[in-house]
Formats: structure tokens, sequence, C-alpha cells
């Protein structure tokens, strides 16, 4: 009787443990990663798991910061003739998190699909003559990845100073050997958190997902696309993705520099040689903030530009992203902005190429819809545009999705337009990826309601 007394107690004492332990695994969603792992663990093992979750499970991101340290970005001194509208608060609220001030005098080009970016990519690497210095979330070894490869072979053997940052588990499938050739003609190549690093450089759940190319440091290529046929490429090709670039010449250029030198110097333990801020001179009227996000950041600058945006809309919000998975409160800031009448339109693919995702967006997806947004599903076949347009007075264009690993764990990096012009050319573009589409949430079965709330509760995983 004693024995199934204490085995009665052994069990209670497990489940307390484990309902502990799975209360604290869902306490912070914004950077909780490898979820999956933890749950296991603590319900089949709470004695292990939950002393285990609280020694490892909450400094795994912090390991990051530490290696990596904050990012610093240089200060501007241009003035901000012509920003109107919401575009007031959200230059305030920028600039008050540690942004540096909106940069005036850029020259702002849509790249509108892959092969318009390729053509400009080859061109400005071509005719490069000091540095090239880039950083990818993806570089294949196909056609595409192969063809650039070569062309910046042939520019380090030349002289250019060529510097190429690759994120480790973006391009998993990439070999060292693929890049060999770039390193025997003189350039650089580093891998951003590999597979197997030591503990203290920092945690393999924080990707690098940024995607920037930048040319003598005076012009930039940035945007969604990484390096492969499916991205970009001299010629159309059938079903590649639709996506969207810039870019970008003028003083706000240096921002991306800064980006790329921290995120070199954390890779490769050096930093690039030259002028630690290069002095750009203007080159067109667009005005614009550089706005990276991830934990090098403070204070989850970009995320709360967003929600901010979303409040002080009047007019309009059109969001473009492959995977959708917002917060609550994120999800909560859209539903409101519908309900008081802002036109707002969710564009998504209608089948992506990550099923989990599309799983895991239905409940903020119907929430949405219900309140009165248009969700727009495009039915082209995959894009992968990351855009953000708020009335005619700002918009986002970069790397960052909608979702929660985007938001709160990757390093990305997001341009803001501030100009009516570039405003409107990132309008006109979206218009255009809402044709073909079918309009409204999809209706789902309870069992796939079910189902989807165990997969948003990985959400920072996909």
């Amino acid at each position: 009787m004693l024995y199934f007394l204490w085995l009665h107690l052994l069990l209670v004492l497990g489940g307390l443990l484990g309902g502990i332990g799975l209360l604290l695994l869902v306490r912070n969603p914004r950077r909780r990663t490898h979820t999956f792992m933890w749950v296991i663990l603590i319900v089949l093992a709470p004695y292990i798991g939950l002393p285990l979750f609280l020694l490892l499970g909450t400094r795994r991101i912090d390991k990051t910061i530490h290696a990596k340290g904050m990012l610093n970005l240089s200060r501007f001194e241009t003035g901000s003739t012509g920003v109107h509208g919401v575009g007031h608060s959200l230059q305030n609220l920028l600039e008050g998190m540690g942004m540096p001030q909106l940069s005036g005098g850029n020259r702002f080009e849509l790249l509108p699909d892959g092969v318009s970016t390729w053509n400009c990519f080859a061109h400005l690497v071509e005719s490069a003559t000091q540095s090239i210095e880039m950083e990818t979330y993806v570089f294949h070894m196909d056609d595409t990845g192969t063809r650039l490869r070569d062309l910046l072979v042939e520019k380090a053997r030349s002289g250019v100073q060529v510097r190429v940052l690759i994120d480790s588990f973006g391009s998993h499938s990439t070999k060292k050997k693929f890049m060999a050739p770039l390193v025997e003609a003189g350039g650089e190549v580093a891998w951003f958190i590999p597979f197997f690093h030591s503990p203290k450089s920092g945690s393999g759940d924080t990707r690098n997902h940024r995607k920037i190319a930048i040319f003598d440091r005076k012009k930039v290529i940035a945007g969604g696309s990484n390096i492969g046929a499916e991205y970009l490429g001299p010629t159309e090709v059938p079903d590649r993705w639709v996506d969207i670039n810039f870019h970008l010449q003028g003083p706000a250029v240096r921002s991306y520099f800064d980006i790329f030198r921290s995120d070199w110097h954390f890779a490769s333990g050096q930093l690039p040689p030259g002028e630690a801020g290069p002095m750009i001179t203007d080159a067109g009227e667009s005005l614009v903030h550089v706005i990276p996000s991830g934990v090098d950041v403070p204070g989850d600058v970009l995320y709360n530009a967003v929600v901010t945006s979303i409040y002080e809309a009047r007019e309009r919000v059109w969001v473009t992203t492959p995977y959708f998975v917002p917060d609550e409160a994120l999800t909560h800031a859209l539903a409101l902005a519908a309900r008081r009448g802002v036109d707002l339109r969710i564009i998504l693919p209608d089948v992506s190429n990550q099923k989990l995702a599309d799983i895991a967006r239905g409940p903020s997806v119907r929430e949405i819809h219900d309140w009165g947004g248009r969700i727009i599903r495009y039915t082209g076949g995959m894009f992968h545009s990351k855009t953000i347009i708020v009335d005619d007075a700002w918009a986002l264009v970069g790397s960052m999705n909608t979702d929660r690993r985007s938001l709160f764990l990757n390093f990305e990096v997001m341009l803001a337009v501030y100009d009516k012009v570039n405003i409107k050319a990132i309008a006109d573009w979206n218009s255009r990826l809402m044709d073909p589409c079918k309009e409204g949430a999809r209706a789902v079965s309870r069992g796939h309601r079910a189902w989807e709330s165990v997969v948003r509760l990985f959400a920072p995983e996909l």
C-alpha cells in the first residue's frame, strides 16, 4: 500500500513539474526555440526535462547576443523635409529607439522581377573597381549560383576585394568546395554560425536572413531574393518565385555597410579593411530608413514600427508575405485596422513551399477576415516578396517575413520608404500581384483547427 502511495505521489509530482515546464515553455513565444524537443523531454521525463530547460533552454539566444554584441549604425545629419502622414510618427519612433536619423538624398530603384534583379546584380559586379561585399541566406549551387560565383572569381582575380557571407542553415546543402574557387582567387568566404561551432560563438537558432550586396561601398542591392535560379537569373524560367528587390544609392548605403561589417566581423572574426563608415554623397531625392532587426538590435524595433504603423494607418495597410504567422498582438492590430475601415489586405501565396506555415496561418487569417480584412491568395505560383504599405506615406521592403521567426529571432533588414513616388511604385507592384488570385479565408474542419493550434505552438521553429 505504501508503495502505491509513493508511486501516486511521484506521478502527481511529475505531472506538476511537467505542467510547470510547459507553462514556462510557452511563457515567451517571441524567442522560444526547439519547442518540440523541450515538449517531448518535459512530458516524458519531467524530473530531467524541467531542470535542463531552466539551465539551457532559456539561454540559447543570449549566447548569440553575448558573442555578436549589439549593432551600431552610423548617424546621419540629413533633414526630413517631405515626410508626411504616418511617416512622422514612425520617424520619431525609429529615431527614439536608436535608429539613425532619416536619410535623404538617396536614389531608389525598384527591381520588380528575377531577370531585372540579375541584370542589375551582374552589371554592378562587373563594374565594381574596389570591393564587393554581400551576405545571403541561401547560395545555391545551381546555374545561377555558379554563374554568380564565377563572376565574383573573375573580379577577385582582377584585384577587387570580394567578401561573401553565407548562412550555414539556409545554405546547408551548399558545399564548401563550391566556394573554393573564389577563395583561391583571393576572395573571402565566411559562414554564419556553422553547424559545428563552439557553444560560446552563438546559437544556431538565430539565422542570418539578411540579403545585402554592396558594391564599392556606394551602391546596394537588397530585398527578399536569395542566390538561386528560383529567385533570379538572366532569363525567365518556369515556376520562378515572384519576388521584389531594389537598387539603392546615396547616404543610406552606409547603414547597409554597417550591418555587413558587424555580421562579417562576427562570422569571420575580422573587420573589413577601410573606412568604418564610408561617406557617400547624395544621389537622388528619396527619404529612407534602413531598419535592421534581430537579437543584435535591442527593443524589437522593426516589430514595434510595424505594429505602430498599423494603428496609425488611416487609409490602407497592404501586407505581402510568403509566410504569415504573426503573434496575437500583431494579428489583433490588423483586425482592428480592418474594423475601423482601413483598406486592409493580406496578400499570401495560395499554397507556399512551407506546408506547416500554411497550416499555422489559419487562425490569424480567419480573425482578420472575420473582422473585415481582405485575404488575397495568389494563385500564380509561389511568391517570396515581403512588403508593407501604409497609406501613401510609408512602405517597407526587404527580407522580413510576417512570422514570429522573422520578427523576433532572425537577423533581418528592411528599408522604410517615405516618398510618395516610390511608395506608389511598390503599391503598383503589389496591385499586379493580386491578379490572379482568390479571396477569403479557407473553410476548415474542427479537426484541422485543432491541428493548427498544435502547429502554432512551434511557430518560431518554422
